[in-house]
Formats: structure tokens, C-alpha cells, sequence
């Protein structure tokens, strides 16, 4: 099970307390981050076939498990123990432990904290869930944000809510793996990771094994990531060596902005705040390439986080189509009100359409 760590927070009447006693509570609680401490130690030692909870597919017309052989395979164990010491290692801050990924990811706790750190998403129903069905419509939720900030299309997703709250390793595996290659893990991952799995045809009870991998060339996958992470562009540049040159680059985006907006009685007046939400990116994208986005494919005044970042992202997604090299940047930065990462959308655009501003 995953342990939150908790700080200790008394609150005492108006009565004395005598000294020994306060000295009594200090002891208690260095025992208690001393436990603590063990706990995390327990959690990081290598797993075992007889600790590892795998779960069972039964979708379909399967039974699916992962079998023993597999549960002993050193790549198995090395890419489990790696995704979560991953996990442990993101939610230091929010004083959460994983001590088995399965068995601790199945209610959605772990997984809502997590996607909240990584993504800044914000998941409001945050109350530890007891009975199955509000833990499934729990990770109901939490998936569906991850799946968006992912954006995996449904051919795409090798997990779903059955097979996380039942506890199967091969969705858990994939779900990870595929959440570290989004946001970047700082160690490598094993690579070609495959699972044998027994596969039980229902009708039949026939049994046969079939080979999932898991992971392919995760050295690749690494050196790409740390590559898009190094890469320095002309706004690092810009930020870093010329800061006298940025109100002239702000002035001149916001003028091409403003060209843009004018046309539909808009404007901009700051470039953090008037972007943040996203209406503006997708109104300058429809103008430019001259159609109609349809108003219940976004929200024209989005308050809640969720619809900014839908906005954002539909914005980012409309330039991809229109042949637009993807900025270095993400939705959440842009909603987060991150100047280089505005700077470098509004930039892409302006590159895109400047032809059109006379």
C-alpha cells in the first residue's frame, strides 16, 4: 500500500503542558519519521514475484494474466522498480510512498496526485474513495485526464478503468511508461521489456501464451527527450543575452496579435494574461486560415482550468494541421501564463501569416 507521510500539527487548550510531555511528543515523532523513513526504504528494494500484485484481464472474450515466468524476469522487475521509484521521486513534495504499483495505483489516489504534479491538471473530486463504485468513477475521472493530456486517440490506449482497479500489471506497465516518455524520466528505462501473458478463451478454456512488450528502444526514447529538452531557440537566446531586445519582439507580436483580432472587434493588451486561456490562439488560426471553429468545439470564456487547457491545446492543434512546426512548448505552460512559451507560439504564427498583416 502507498503511505502519506503526514507532519504532525497539534493543537493544544489553554491548560499548561508540562515539559516532559512536550519532550515525550518530540520522541513520538522522530519514531514516526524514523518509521517513515523505513517505509520508503521497503518500497525501493527490488521486487519479487512473491510482493508483485498482477491482476487479471477479463475483457472480452479473454482471461488474461502475466505469468510466473514473467513476474522473474529481471527486466520486468528492473522496469517496475525504476517507474516507481519514478513515482516516489514526483511525489516527495505531496508525502506519498508507492510501495507496489499495482495494488497502490488501483483506487486512482497516487494516480490523481501524480498527473496533478506532472501536468498541473486539477482534479476537484479528491476525497480517498472506499466503495468500488466511487473508486471507478474516481479513476474514471483521473484516466480521462490523463488520456487528455496524453492525447492518445482510443486505438492508442492499452489501459483502461477495469484492468487499473483490478490490479493488471500490463496495463499499469503501459500506463506509466507511456505518462515517463510524456513528462520525461530522468533514468533510462529498460528497453524491450516483453511480458508473457496465459490468455484463457472463455467458451473454451483453452490456454495459450502471448507476448506483449511493453517498452521498445527506450534509449532512443531518452535521448530524444534530453535532446527537445537541450535544444536552445532564438527566445532562450532572446531571454538570456538580449533582454533590452524583448519589450521591441512583445511590441511587435502584439501589434501582429491585435491585426489579427481587429478584424472580429478583439485585441490584446497583455501578452501573459490574454492568451492564457486560449480563445485568442484559436480565433487568430481561424482567421488566418479562413474557417469557422465551431463554438461547442471550444469555450469563448473559459473560467475553469480544464476548459483553458482544452482551448490551448485545440489552438496547438489547429497550427500542427496547418503546417505549423510545433513550438517548444505545452498547453499547461501557455495556460500557466509562461512568457517564452506565449512568445513562441505567437511567433510560430506571425511566421505563418505575416504575409497577411499589411
Amino acid at each position: 500500500m502507498f503511505v502519506f507521510k503526514k507532519d504532525f500539527n497539534l493543537t493544544l487548550g489553554s491548560e499548561s503542558i508540562p515539559t516532559h510531555v512536550g519532550h515525550l511528543m518530540h520522541i513520538s515523532s522522530a519514531k514516526y519519521v524514523d518509521e517513515l523513513e523505513r517505509e520508503k526504504e521497503e518500497a525501493l528494494r527490488p521486487l519479487t514475484s512473491g510482493i508483485m500484485e498482477t491482476g487479471m484481464d477479463e475483457s472480452g472474450d479473454y482471461k488474461r494474466q502475466v505469468s510466473n515466468e514473467s513476474l522473474k524476469d529481471p527486466q520486468v522487475q528492473a522496469l517496475s522498480q525504476q517507474l516507481k521509484e519514478w513515482i516516489n521521486d514526483v511525489l516527495t513534495d505531496d508525502h506519498i510512498v508507492v510501495k507496489n504499483l499495482c495494488e497502490d495505483l488501483s483506487d486512482g489516489q497516487v494516480l490523481s496526485a501524480l498527473i496533478e504534479k506532472l501536468a498541473g491538471a486539477k482534479i476537484e473530486h479528491k476525497e480517498v474513495a472506499q466503495s468500488i463504485a466511487s473508486q471507478k468513477a474516481k479513476l474514471t475521472e483521473v484516466l480521462n485526464q490523463i488520456n487528455y493530456h496524453l492525447q492518445v486517440v482510443d486505438d492508442g490506449i492499452k489501459w483502461n478503468v477495469d484492468n487499473i482497479h483490478n490490479k493488471y500489471l500490463i496495463s499499469v506497465l503501459h500506463l506509466l511508461v507511456a505518462l515517463a516518455r510524456h513528462y520525461g524520466i530522468p533514468r533510462r528505462l529498460p528497453s524491450f521489456v516483453k511480458i508473457q501473458v496465459l490468455q484463457i478463451t472463455k467458451a473454451t478454456q483453452q490456454t495459450e501464451t502471448i507476448s506483449e512488450q511493453i517498452t521498445g528502444d527506450e534509449e532512443r526514447e531518452h535521448y530524444n527527450f534530453a535532446a527537445r529538452q537541450q535544444e536552445r531557440d532564438v527566445f532562450d537566446t532572446l531571454f538570456d543575452s538580449a533582454p533590452d531586445k524583448l519589450n521591441a519582439v512583445k511590441g511587435s507580436l502584439m501589434a501582429f496579435a491585435n491585426k489579427q483580432l481587429s478584424q472580429i472587434n478583439r485585441g490584446c493588451s497583455n501578452i501573459e494574461e490574454d492568451f492564457a486561456n486560449g480563445v485568442n490562439l484559436v480565433v487568430m488560426m481561424s482567421l488566418a486560415e479562413g474557417y469557422y471553429v465551431p463554438m461547442y468545439s471550444f469555450s469563448m470564456e473559459p473560467e475553469a482550468y480544464d476548459h483553458k487547457l482544452h482551448n490551448v491545446t485545440l489552438a496547438l492543434n489547429l497550427m500542427q494541421e496547418a503546417g505549423i512546426p510545433r513550438p517548444k512548448c505545452t498547453a499547461e505552460s501557455i495556460v500557466s501564463k509562461d512568457l517564452k512559451s506565449t512568445l513562441r507560439v505567437l511567433y510560430a504564427i506571425y511566421s505563418k501569416y505575416k504575409h497577411l498583416v499589411k
